[in-house]
């Protein structure tokens, strides 16, 4: 059995439509139904620019848990590598202090998300230095 793949016909397609539109304008009232689509329309569009908005909310707080969830993973990285007696005592001072002086200003409303982004970007290359040293250091730590 072969399934045979059939082009529909333009011409019934149109009627269909039109047909279609005729029964929305009768359901909607014909005086009223370019208003009635504008308003409808109108209405989808402000539903999905708060959909929008809700998602960059979302977003905003996924950079805020990234960059303290990265943080926490770099400091534990440099507390290995000193252990393991290995340089980082610097660099957990210096990273420490820029990403508190980044996050730790008090909210406002029209204040830009862009230094949690940079908090996010100073953890995550201090995490990626951490775990090439991490990496070079021996094993059995140095006492």
């Amino acid at each position: 059995m072969r399934t045979v793949i059939q082009r529909r016909d333009p011409v019934v397609l149109a009627w269909v439509f039109g047909l279609a539109l005729a029964a929305a304008a009768f359901l909607l009232g014909p005086q009223y139904f370019l208003w009635r689509v504008l308003d409808y329309l109108h209405v989808a569009v402000l539903r999905l620019g708060e959909v929008i908005g809700d998602l960059s909310l979302v977003a905003t707080d996924v950079v805020r848990a990234l960059a303290i969830g990265i943080y926490g993973t770099f400091v534990l990285l440099a507390v290995l590598v000193i252990r393991r007696g290995g340089h980082a005592k610097a660099a957990l001072f210096w990273v420490s202090v820029l990403f508190f002086l980044l996050i730790g200003r008090v909210e406002m409303e029209t204040e830009s998300n862009a230094r949690w982004v940079i908090a996010l970007a100073l953890a995550g290359f201090g995490s990626m230095v951490m775990s090439n040293r991490l990496r070079q250091t021996a094993l059995v730590p140095r006492y």
